[in-house]
Parts: C-alpha cells; structure tokens; sequence
C-alpha cells in the first residue's frame, strides 16, 4: 500500500467555490487513472495550529509504489496540476508531498 499526502496553500484571493473546482479535477483522475484508488481530501480542522499556513489537504491511496508512479507521470494527473499549481499561494513552494508505504512501519 502506498498513501500520497499532499498539503496545499491556496492564493487568499480564491473563493471557496474556486477551491472546491480545484478539488472537483483532483478527485476527477479517479475516473481515468484506474491505479487510484481511494482520494480523500479536507480543510484543516484543528485548533492545534501546526498546519504552518497549510490550509487544505488531500490524500490518494495506491496498492504500491509503482502505480503511485504510474499516476506522478500520467498525463491526465499532469494536466491537473498544470490546472491547480497556478492556484497556489507561491507555485510548488506552497505545495508539500509525503508519500509513505503504511505496511512497512518504520
């Protein structure tokens, strides 16, 4: 199993709708890459404060690493982010991936 996070800091001048189109392309590859195979996304919920302006999230499981490449590279997950990345507060800097294989602990 491998589960990809991915933090996100959207442009303060987006509406909420615009945001949730965002998420709308993002569950969308769902559809057309058939390695996908759960996404779940989110708005920060905590009073904690440690999100360090990350304010929404997703996160999309994948049975192995391979497929989660197979997904990086495919071209309709490119042309997504070629959507969504121009939303972002700074581009990739307002981005953060983590992706980790749950099974093999640490």
């Amino acid at each position: 199993m491998m589960k990809h996070i991915v933090l996100l800091q959207f442009k303060e001048s987006l509406t909420a709708q615009e945001i949730k189109e965002a998420f709308i392309l993002l569950e969308g590859l769902g559809k057309t890459i058939p390695q996908i195979k759960s996404f779940k996304c989110g708005k920060y919920d905590s009073n904690e404060g440690m999100n360090h302006g990350f304010e929404y999230g997703f996160e999309i499981e994948f049975d192995n690493a391979e497929d989660r490449d197979i997904y990086l590279f495919h071209p309709d997950h490119v042309a997504v982010a070629g959507k969504v990345i121009p939303l972002l507060k700074n581009g990739t800097d307002s981005l953060m991936a983590f992706d980790y294989d749950p099974t093999k602990g640490l």
